[in-house]
């Protein structure tokens, strides 16, 4: 099969900044691609990286794919591209062929459909505002805080105030972003293994220390984010839970299989993309929700400005960029 390929580049401001032990983000770049077929097919992607050489990497190799381009010789280039871009190419094939077909509203924009993310400055006075918010619409919700970012006797001192202020509605997701030692993150299982209101510790301890984590998760629900990009064949390994995010992955379409097979243990969070890479996101997220273990995803919703980026229709984003 012969394709046309063409790319067009994108940038943003989040609505507010979002903190992780690790970084900031307020702005986010990338490229929209567009794979045309020559039945006249047409499937996009987004290559979406999160770190700045990351952006530059992409860039020069996004450069290297001709315009005309046979399918299998694309599939071959890509394996040495970087994994958002080989996302990209695969979701946009997979749109082509069938194998994933998106619907006009997948209804995942209400607040107990999607984690909320605390703003780790105002935690306290977020948790209020949803509490209030839950309670008229009567449903649970989950929140999930970003720690790491503060001294360690702060931030406990933070988790105490939360446990006293929740109840059985509302469910905890703690990310340290691989930034705890193993002392902190034994001490912050042990105060938690007995709790009810958590749903996991994500990636409490550095991506390379699988040992800590495997023992930690036998303690507490452990989630893996960032182990599993630098170490993908913990996805087939992993007995635990999994922060999957398409946009990352080389291959989307083995996410969606894990989940059509109702694979255990998954759940979906966001890159922050634009509308073209979040129709995998609801895509995937309402096939998780029907699973063995639904979980609400993290698409952090409240962070996205109000732009064309983030229309439901692919070909619109692209005919306004």
């Amino acid at each position: 099969m012969n394709l046309i390929f063409k790319k067009k580049s994108y940038n943003f401001k989040l609505s507010t900044k979002v903190n992780n032990s690790k970084t900031t983000y307020l702005k986010r770049s990338g490229w929209i691609i567009k794979l045309t077929s020559n039945d006249k097919q047409i499937g996009f992607g987004e290559v979406s990286p999160l770190l700045e050489e990351d952006l530059k990497k992409c860039a020069k190799q996004l450069n290297m794919i001709p315009e005309y381009v046979e399918v299998f010789n694309l599939s071959e280039q890509i394996n040495i591209f970087h994994p958002c871009i080989q996302s990209a190419i695969n979701s946009a094939l997979a749109e082509i062929n069938g194998k994933i077909i998106f619907k006009d509203n997948y209804y995942l924009d209400e607040i107990d459909k999607t984690a909320i993310l605390l703003n780790p400055e105002n935690v306290i006075s977020d948790l209020n505002d949803i509490k209030k918010k839950q309670s008229n619409i009567g449903k649970s919700v989950t929140i999930k805080w970003k720690v790491a970012l503060k001294k360690n006797h702060e931030e406990e001192a933070i988790l105490e105030e939360i446990l006293s202020q929740i109840d059985n509605n509302i469910k905890l997701r703690i990310d340290a972003n691989g930034s705890w030692g193993r002392k902190i993150a034994y001490r912050w299982a042990d105060i938690l293994k007995d709790n009810n209101n958590i749903d996991w510790l994500e990636q409490p301890l550095c991506v390379d220390d699988l040992d800590g984590l495997t023992d930690l998760n036998k303690k507490i629900p452990i989630a893996l984010d960032e182990s599993l990009l630098k170490f993908p064949t913990l996805i087939d390994e992993w007995k635990g839970w999994q922060i999957r995010r398409p946009s990352q992955e080389n291959n989307p379409v083995k996410l969606l299989r894990e989940l059509q097979n109702k694979k255990a243990l998954i759940s979906i969070s966001t890159s922050f993309e634009t509308g073209i890479g979040r129709r995998w996101l609801y895509h995937l997220s309402s096939l998780q929700l029907q699973g063995p273990t639904p979980k609400v995803s993290g698409l952090a919703m409240n962070k996205f400005p109000n732009s064309f980026l983030f229309l439901n229709e692919a070909k619109k984003i692209w005919d306004q960029l």
